[in-house]
């Protein structure tokens, strides 16, 4: 069971104007935003566990669409975080769910959640309004990466791009989006692929035995590629060695670039350190020698930790056409921070988030509204936040 919490937070102070800005501290032109409801653990008179958030979505409305996997739901909260409705139920029968995740509200206005090998489409419920009613579903690519929290994303005409991944010979990770009109497959959007894209880590464990080894293909801190889709059908995507990203067409033509000549600020002694003692343990419990595991750089093997953090974490396309780029926050702490920009470019402003919310599943961009995933540090049970500008005196 959880309980909906409502939490008030002051804003934190910002940085002298007239000061040079580090690359994870807050500018001066900095939007500050506050937390006006959580969702977490507890109890709540209408609503079970949220289990495992893998996305959330925002409709015209204000109302929160939260995908829970775990319990094959979506639970709906409007704007005041009060608990309105839920859809879906554990099995393969319509509206139901396997494997809920990415959830994202189309320009026709319908909600489309994907599910394994389909997608499920639910439409505004009679009297309500809320896109709890299950309208169809489609079927989806033929090896989707079903584990993906990214949102669903919409192309200009309203078809749905469809994100998902192909290993290559080389043992890096292809990342691309599936165009769907009308629920049927059209054509693909490949995301540009960087030197820096880390491979599939592995052991051999014998005869034809493998072992996959998550988060050994990079040393914690490494800076990796980031990327999102614009409805345009164009990707803007950056390798974080250096604060540069590009938007790019099909064909890889530059179109804009969103640049900020800010440091690259060190990484706290503290953090390197625990860190690297995590990372020395994660090799220590491999069951076979590091000679029969593959795809693991030799940054990993010798840990040998970057000194500063990346030149930024995610990039994100903003509900309202904004370009969002995640910064890392300075030492750390339990804060976002990110940079907006124009689609053409130009940086607009920061916005700073008093608590700190996950890269993935996707959050919810606006100038007014921001609707994240944290998990809680006592339970690690999943919490949705939703932030608000703060008000100017």
């Amino acid at each position: 069971m959880r309980c909906l919490v409502f939490v008030l937070v002051c804003a934190l102070a910002g940085c002298a104007a007239d000061a040079p800005a580090p690359a994870g501290s807050a500018d001066a032109d900095t939007v500050r935003m506050v937390v006006v409801w959580e969702v977490g653990p507890g109890r709540h008179p209408d609503a079970d566990s949220l289990g495992l958030v893998t996305g959330v979505a925002l409709d015209a409305a204000g109302n929160v669409y939260v995908v829970d996997q775990l319990n094959a739901k979506i639970w709906v909260f409007d704007a005041g975080g009060r608990l309105r409705s839920s859809a879906g139920r554990k099995g393969e029968g319509p509206g139901e769910f396997t494997v809920p995740t990415g959830p994202g509200i189309g320009p026709d206005g319908r909600l489309y959640v994907r599910d394994v090998a389909r997608v499920n489409v639910f439409g505004p419920e009679p009297g309500t309004g809320l896109l709890t009613r299950f309208e169809h579903s489609f079927p989806g690519p033929t090896y989707p990466d079903w584990t993906s929290t990214r949102a669903t994303r919409f192309d200009a005409s309203g078809a749905l791009l469809y994100p998902t991944s192909r290993w290559v010979e080389d043992g890096t990770e292809r990342h691309l989006l599936i165009r769907f009109v009308d629920g049927v497959m059209a054509d693909t959007i490949f995301v540009p692929q960087y030197a820096n894209a880390p491979q599939l880590a592995y052991a051999e464990l014998g005869g034809a035995d493998l072992r996959i080894l998550p988060g050994l293909n990079h040393v914690p801190f490494a800076p990796l590629p980031v990327w999102d889709v614009t409805p345009a059908a164009t990707v803007i995507s950056g390798d974080a060695t250096s604060y540069e990203l590009t938007e790019t067409d099909a064909q890889g033509t530059a179109l804009a670039r969103f640049v900020r000549d800010v440091p690259l600020d060190p990484i706290p002694e503290g953090e390197r350190r625990d860190s690297l003692a995590a990372l020395r343990a994660r090799l220590d419990s491999i069951p076979v020698g590091l000679d029969r595991v593959k795809g693991m750089p030799e940054e990993v093997r010798s840990l040998r930790l970057p000194d500063r953090y990346p030149a930024y974490m995610a990039v994100y396309l903003g509900n309202d056409g904004d370009v969002w780029v995640r910064r890392w926050p300075m030492g750390g702490g339990d804060r976002a921070i990110f940079d907006v920009f124009a689609r053409s470019g130009e940086f607009r402003h920061t916005v700073l988030l008093p608590r700190a919310i996950h890269v993935e599943p996707t959050p919810v961009l606006s100038g007014t509204t921001i609707v994240g995933v944290t998990t809680d540090p006592l339970t690690d049970e999943s919490a949705v936040l939703r932030f608000v500008a703060e008000a100017v005196p």
